[in-house]
């Protein structure tokens, strides 16, 4: 931090909100500010962003979401939403510090990746940011759930025939090969013989 920030956070300032947002073609510049901002070079255009949920710090390795609020009728944002590929795309935020003769200084306040989108009808559209850390907690391969499952056969039910299944279903040393179901009768498996016609039971 400079000496000219820390007098300037030490007695009367204003401040704005800048975020950047990394796309293939580029990154997007936006602000919360009532007009347009000069930054480093980047113009970050007022009217799109309007705000995003609380932050907490922590000294520790923390995984936190954050919430980007836009304003969904200007149609710049909504392009966002619905046209680009937004998962998994870098976002920075950061504070202006703006003393009386102007900003004086930036101060990074989150960096993550797009985990979510939503956007409803009453104008609002909102981005959901992970933390960097968040990759280290994310379940890898194939769990026992309709939305792991579809993502691979999305046309199907993974758990179309479970009233059918009785409540408990052995598995491991517990089987005995015996399917039970409460629409059809019990099937036992009978595996094929071994080559000299020994049964291999």
């Amino acid at each position: 931090m400079t000496t000219a920030l820390a007098q300037t956070l030490a007695g009367n300032y204003q401040f704005c909100h800048l975020l950047d947002i990394e796309f293939d073609w580029g990154k997007i510049y936006m602000t919360d500010a009532d007009e347009d901002v000069s930054h480093n070079g980047q113009i970050y255009l007022a009217g799109m962003f309007k705000s995003f949920s609380s932050l907490k710090h922590s000294s520790g390795i923390r995984i936190g979401d954050l919430k980007l609020n836009f304003n969904a009728l200007d149609p710049a944002v909504i392009a966002l939403g619905l046209n680009e590929k937004w998962m998994n795309r870098n976002v920075e935020l950061s504070k202006m510090i703006i003393g009386a003769a102007g900003p004086v200084g930036i101060m990074s306040l989150y960096k993550g990746l797009i985990a979510k989108m939503n956007m409803n009808s009453s104008g609002s559209l909102s981005f959901t940011v992970s933390s960097i850390w968040a990759d280290f907690e994310k379940s890898a391969g194939r769990q026992t759930n309709t939305a792991s499952h579809q993502k691979f056969y999305p046309d199907t039910d993974p758990f179309e025939h479970t009233p059918f299944l009785d409540d408990s279903v052995p598995w491991g040393k517990e089987g005995n090969g015996t399917v039970r179901s409460k629409s059809a009768k019990a099937k036992t498996y009978n595996p094929p013989p071994r080559p000299d016609g020994t049964s291999p039971r």
